[in-house]
């Protein structure tokens, strides 16, 4: 564990001049409704709009000769489109599984790489069954969005990040609230606060309609349940058995917060209405959190992780007209 932190300063390292330090922005009007001082952490702005950036280039970065002569990954969106973009980057051929519930405007975002796109299965984990089984029977590389260490420590750079911005306004972060899908950016997080800043607390935030995660961990092991449509897309579907993120999701995250379709639609309007700031569905969970439960922050600094922007532009006017 202890040699988390200095992975992660060597990944910010490998990062530096590829990605963006995203801004760390105060949200005056939010903090002065909820009783803290809130912040949020705008990956919504990083390179590929959304923090699957970090996670796609250092996992190719770190990938021998033999390795990088052809990836495969699977997503539900964002790291399809994130590691298209770190291929076309590092010059690896590769190839995406999609389930078949991935939203069009992420195919064709994707497809602005030259990489083979192929769709299998209806769910993140059925699109992962045959994207290893492809990996498998043509000798190539697979690299999962979430199930690696790589992925993790690349996540964690934005907590680190956060850290060193509110240092430089002499603030201290008490609370971070991140969204969770297979554990890969949470699990980063919480490893890396656990060993830097332990008082900090770490809340994962998922749908209702998509939460496995929290209710695997509070049943002590990976359920097998299904999904049901959401807005947070890129956080949508079920956690592989066996999964490295499992063990940090249940023994470094304090708590799970579930938050509706309403409230998300909510948050999503109100970043846009007060802030101006676009978010999808899954950069959105954390506002929906903290506007859930105010009172557990109070008097708190807070950190919003928004994670992405990678949206169907018509969604918010749709939102809008109920």
């Amino acid at each position: 564990m202890i040699e988390f932190a200095e992975s992660t300063k060597q990944a910010a390292q490998v990062l530096s001049g590829v990605i963006r330090d995203t801004p760390l922005t105060p949200a005056l009007e939010l903090g002065q409704e909820v009783g803290a001082r809130v912040f949020m952490k705008q990956e919504n702005l990083q390179l590929t709009n959304c923090c699957k950036a970090r996670s796609a280039y250092f996992m190719l970065s770190q990938l021998t000769p033999e390795q990088r002569r052809h990836v495969v990954t699977v997503s539900t969106g964002n790291n399809g489109i994130s590691m298209s973009w770190a291929m076309h980057e590092l010059g690896i051929p590769g190839t995406v599984f999609l389930p078949s519930s991935v939203r069009p405007h992420k195919v064709e975002i994707i497809r602005q790489h030259p990489i083979e796109v192929i769709f299998s299965g209806d769910d993140i984990v059925e699109a992962e069954v045959a994207a290893r089984a492809f990996a498998a029977e043509h000798n190539v590389s697979f690299r999962s969005p979430y199930n690696e260490r790589d992925a993790m420590i690349a996540q964690a750079t934005i907590v680190r990040e956060v850290l060193q911005q509110l240092d430089a306004i002499g603030e201290r972060l008490d609370a971070i609230l991140v969204p969770v899908g297979g554990g890969g950016l949470i699990g980063g997080i919480a490893c890396y606060l656990r060993l830097v800043e332990p008082h900090c607390q770490v809340i994962g935030v998922q749908p209702e309609h998509s939460a496995i995660m929290a209710l695997s961990v509070r049943a002590g092991e990976i359920l097998q349940i299904p999904s049901l449509p959401t807005l947070s897309d890129a956080t949508a579907g079920g956690v592989e058995q066996g999964a490295i993120t499992f063990p940090f999701c249940r023994d470094a995250v304090d708590d799970y917060i579930l938050v509706s379709e309403a409230e998300i639609a909510h948050a999503m309007l109100l970043l846009d209405e007060q802030y101006g700031i676009v978010v999808e569905g899954s950069g959105a969970l954390a506002l929906a959190a903290l506007r859930q439960c105010p009172d557990r922050f109070k008097g708190r600094t807070v950190a919003l992780l928004l994670c992405g922007a990678n949206l169907d532009r018509t969604l918010l006017s749709r939102l809008r007209a109920g």
